[in-house]
């Protein structure tokens, strides 16, 4: 008799536990926090000329994310906020870091245009109740420059909610665009 009380109040103890937890509360701006930079190299070991991005994010309202049909002002192609994952490309100049458009050549119009490194990720809920959310995002992107394959650069980060809320702006360490590897640095075969 006295077994089947304990297992009863076992689970009705574990409940008013659980119950008693305080729900995880963020900023609805989101937050975000740099994780790292790992180096991809193809199957053969040759640098890829890519590399991935790691960092965190945290969210109070959990509206982080665009749908493909979030087309219209405020993210339509040609508006302001289109882009929910912003990135600008710093170079080293003199032992300081500064923003550097990086240009290709078009050939359809004998033009130079400006690459950009900015994104659209995903919605990350379904749900459109406000609820705090956090979690790890990877990005993989180039990052050697053909044009000048032995820079040392870096790159700044910021992402957007649906709300416009920005984030705070990340900075990558040192990244070498033309890697010769030690024992220290990361990378990784691609798959």
């Amino acid at each position: 008799m006295r077994t089947r009380y304990h297992l009863i109040g076992l689970p009705l103890l574990l409940l008013v536990a659980f119950s008693c937890q305080k729900p995880v509360e963020y900023p609805v701006e989101p937050h975000i926090a740099y994780e790292g930079f790992t180096y991809l190299f193809d199957d053969d070991s040759t640098f890829s000329g890519e590399g991935v991005i790691r960092f965190s994010y945290t969210d109070g309202d959990g509206d982080l994310g665009l749908d493909d049909n979030d087309t219209l002002p405020p993210f339509g192609l040609h508006d302001a906020h289109y882009y929910n994952m912003e990135i600008d490309y710093l170079k080293a100049v003199n032992g300081v870091f500064v923003p550097t458009p990086l240009l290709v050549w078009n050939v359809q119009t004998q033009t130079y245009d400006t690459v950009t490194f900015n994104t659209r990720f995903r919605r990350l809920r379904d749900s459109e109740e406000p609820k705090a959310i956090s979690g790890t995002m990877e990005y993989t992107l180039p990052v050697q420059n053909p044009f000048s394959p032995d820079d040392t650069i870096k790159f700044e980060i910021r992402i957007l909610d649906r709300a416009l809320h920005e984030s705070n702006t990340i900075q990558t360490e040192a990244i070498i665009t033309n890697p010769r590897f030690s024992g220290s640095q990361s990378y990784m075969n691609r798959k």
